[in-house]
């Protein structure tokens, strides 16, 4: 996510997958979306530093389990999250409310779908290209979660729909 993944979200969903003990076939386990409340320094997406907070609302995690109790998917859905971005004395508030599906793959790498109005942030650790975007359509990600950072690496995103880059937005 606290919700789109592919930042804060990507940790919640990483820490599930190795804490989640699977009941029987085709469960689901929901409990609530863990949101940012309190204001984290997040580093490697802008060319600084940017406080992230959720200041309000809510929503569901559901994972999904197959019949061999292996995680197939992991629906977050936030209702009414706002979210807030801060750097170099500017201020960014914005809708954080889009769905987000994550579905592990067996290489190891996740295949995101996020839609709606969502943020889409990856450090460029593999790719090269550091980013931190709002995002307002549907956007696919390929990514592998990295334990040394806690947030997933993209492999490759795709988006449709309309793309705002928040670090330009946040610069001196």
């Amino acid at each position: 996510m606290r919700r789109s993944i592919l930042l804060v979200v990507s940790l919640s969903a990483a820490v599930l997958l190795f804490a989640a003990t699977p009941a029987s076939a085709l469960t689901k386990v929901r409990s609530p979306l863990a949101l940012t409340t309190e204001p984290t320094v997040l580093e490697g997406f802008c060319p600084f530093p940017v406080t992230y907070q959720d200041i309000s609302g809510s929503g569901t995690q559901t994972l999904v389990f197959d019949a061999d109790g292996d995680l197939v998917r992991i629906d977050l859905q936030p209702h009414g999250v706002i979210s807030q971005l801060s750097a170099n004395g500017n201020t960014i508030t914005f809708n954080n409310s889009g769905p987000i599906s994550v579905f592990p793959q067996p290489d190891g790498t996740d295949l995101v779908f996020v839609r709606g109005a969502s943020y889409v942030a990856d450090q460029g650790l593999l790719t090269g290209d550091s980013y931190f975007h709002l995002t307002r359509g549907r956007v696919v990600v390929v990514s592998m979660f990295n334990r040394e950072t806690g947030f997933n690496d993209f492999l490759s995103a795709s988006a449709t729909g309309l793309v705002s880059d928040l670090c330009a937005e946040l610069a001196p």
